[in-house]
C-alpha cells in the first residue's frame, strides 16, 4: 500500500459509504424523526400553559435543543457502529484492496458524516418550510443556528463512535460500548458537574463548570447554541464566564465551534492509529 494519502480514494470510499447508508433507508428514517419531532415541539411546545399552535422559529429552536442533544448522539453512534463492525462485511472487503487504513477510516467517517448532514438538512428543511408558512420567518436565524450545531454534534459522535468501535474490536460488543459512552457523556456528565458545583467552593465550582463545557461536546453545543440564540443573559455561569474571558459572545461561540472540531479530529486520528496497529 502507498503511504501517501489519496484523496480521490477517500472520496470514492465516502461515496460508497453514503450509498450503503442510503440503501438502508437510514437517512430517510433519521430525517423523518427530525421532521416529526420538530413539528411536534413547535406545535405543542407551549402546551404546559394551555396554548397549542406553531411557535416562531426562535422558540422552536430553544424547545428543540435538549431533545436534539439526546437523540443525535445516539443515532449517529449506532450508525457508525453498524458501518465499522466486522459483521457488516463491506468494511473488511476494503482491506483486501490497495488502500491504506487512513483512507478507509477517513472515507467511511466522511461518508457517515455526509449521511448525517443529509438527514439533518432534509428533516429540518421540511419543518422549517412548514413552520415558516404558518408563522413567518421571524427568528429563522435561531433555527439555522440549531441546525448548524446539530450537524456539528452528529459529526463529533460519528468520530467518537468510530473510535470506540475500533477499540472494541469491531465486534457486536461495540454496541454496548457506545451505549455506555452515550449514557456517560449525554446523561451522567452533567449530573456529576452539578454535584461538584454544590460540593466545591464557588470559585472552583465555576472553574469546573467552565472546563466541563469543553470536556463534553454536548455541553459545548448547548452553550454555543444558547449564546447564539439568546446571548449570555439566558445562560448560566459557565456561559457568562466564557463570555467574560473572551470579551464577547462572538468570540465565545467561535471557541466552542473550534472545540467541537477538535472533538472530531482527535477521535478520527485515534481511529486511524489504533486500526493501523490491529491484526486485520
Amino acid at each position: 500500500m502507498s503511504s501517501l494519502l489519496d484523496w480521490g480514494i477517500v472520496a470514492t470510499i465516502a461515496r460508497q459509504e453514503l450509498r450503503i447508508t442510503l440503501r438502508s433507508r437510514w437517512v430517510l428514517v433519521y430525517a423523518a424523526i427530525f421532521a416529526v419531532l420538530a413539528l411536534a415541539v413547535s406545535y405543542f411546545g407551549l402546551a404546559v400553559i394551555e396554548f397549542t399552535g406553531f411557535q416562531e422559529f426562535d422558540r422552536t429552536a430553544v424547545s428543540l435543543l435538549n431533545l436534539v442533544l439526546y437523540i443525535v448522539p445516539l443515532a449517529t453512534m449506532l450508525m457508525a457502529v453498524q458501518s465499522f463492525r466486522t459483521e457488516g462485511g463491506a468494511t473488511d472487503h476494503l482491506f483486501a484492496e490497495p488502500v491504506t487504513v487512513t483512507e478507509i477510516v477517513l472515507g467511511k467517517v466522511v461518508g457517515l458524516m455526509g449521511a448525517h448532514v443529509l438527514a439533518t438538512v432534509l428533516g429540518f428543511s421540511f419543518t422549517g418550510v412548514f413552520v415558516g408558512a404558518k408563522v413567518g420567518t421571524q427568528g429563522v436565524s435561531s433555527y439555522l443556528v440549531l441546525v448548524g450545531f446539530t450537524v456539528l454534534v452528529g459529526m463529533v459522535f460519528v468520530a467518537i463512535a468510530s473510535l470506540l468501535t475500533i477499540v472494541a474490536g469491531r465486534g457486536a460488543r461495540a454496541y454496548a460500548v457506545v451505549l455506555v459512552a452515550w449514557f456517560l457523556i449525554v446523561l451522567l456528565f452533567d449530573l456529576v458537574i452539578i454535584g461538584l458545583s454544590f460540593a466545591l467552593p464557588e470559585n472552583w465550582a465555576n472553574r469546573t463548570a467552565f472546563a466541563g463545557v469543553f470536556l463534553n461536546p454536548v455541553d459545548a453545543a448547548r452553550v454555543g447554541t444558547m449564546l447564539a440564540i439568546s446571548g449570555k443573559e439566558m445562560f448560566g455561569p459557565a456561559g457568562a464566564q466564557l463570555v467574560r474571558l473572551l470579551g464577547g459572545v462572538g468570540e465565545a461561540i467561535a471557541l466552542l465551534v473550534a472545540a467541537l472540531f477538535v472533538w472530531i479530529v482527535i477521535p478520527t486520528a485515534g481511529s486511524i492509529l489504533i486500526l493501523g496497529r490491529q491484526d486485520l
